[in-house]
C-alpha cells in the first residue's frame, strides 16, 4: 500500500507542478554583413485554382531585416513595386527586369525580411522574364543566385543611409519624421 500510495504523491506532485518550457532562441546573437546559415525554404499557394510554389533564400540571424532590400537598392536603386502581404505593415519589394549579373539576362527580385522577438532574417526570391523560379532545387542558376546575395550581404555599406529615407517616407511617414529629429 506504501508504494502505490508514494506513486500517488508523486504523481499528483508532478502532476500539479508547473514546468518551465524551454524555446530555443533561433537568433542568439545576430550578424552585421553576415548571417548564421542560408536556409531555402519552399512555399506553395492556389491562386484561381492553380497550385504555385516558390522558393526563397533567407539569411538567418542578420542585423537588418532589410538588408536584402537595402542592398538591391544600393545597386539598382529604387524598387518597381510594392506587394502588401496580409496583416504586414512591411512590403515585398520587387525588382523588374534587372540585369543582375551584368550579361543582359534579366531577372525580377522579390526582398522581405522578418525581424520577430529572437529571429531575424531577409530574403529574397529571384524569376526570370517569364516569372520561372530560379531557386528550385534543379535549377543550374541556384547557386550562383545564392551567392550572389551573400556576397552582397557581405560587402554591404553599412554607412549608406539613402535606402532608409526612401523606404520610410514610403511605408510610415511619420516614423520617418521621427526618425530625422
Amino acid at each position: 500500500m506504501k508504494p502505490t500510495l508514494l506513486i500517488i504523491s508523486l504523481l499528483f506532485i508532478f502532476s500539479c507542478s508547473s514546468q518551465k518550457v524551454v524555446k530555443e532562441e533561433k537568433c542568439p546573437k545576430i550578424y552585421k554583413n553576415k548571417y548564421t546559415e542560408i536556409l531555402n525554404e519552399k512555399y506553395e499557394t492556389i491562386y484561381k485554382n492553380d497550385t504555385i510554389q516558390y522558393n526563397e533564400i533567407r539569411f538567418e540571424c542578420v542585423y537588418s531585416a532589410f538588408y536584402t532590400h537595402k542592398i538591391m537598392f544600393d545597386k539598382f536603386g529604387k524598387w518597381d513595386k510594392e506587394i502588401y502581404p496580409s496583416n504586414k505593415k512591411h512590403p515585398i519589394l520587387v525588382w523588374e527586369k534587372v540585369d543582375l549579373f551584368s550579361n543582359g539576362k534579366k531577372y525580377n527580385v522579390y526582398t522581405n525580411g522578418i525581424e520577430e522577438w529572437k529571429h531575424i532574417y531577409a530574403s529574397v526570391m529571384v524569376f526570370n522574364e517569364s516569372d520561372i523560379d530560379l531557386l528550385h532545387n534543379e535549377s543550374p542558376e541556384k547557386e550562383n543566385l545564392t551567392n550572389y546575395f551573400a556576397d552582397l550581404i557581405k560587402k554591404h555599406k553599412t554607412e549608406k543611409k539613402d535606402f532608409y529615407e526612401v523606404y520610410w517616407k514610403m511605408v510610415d511617414p511619420e516614423k520617418w519624421k521621427r526618425m530625422k529629429r
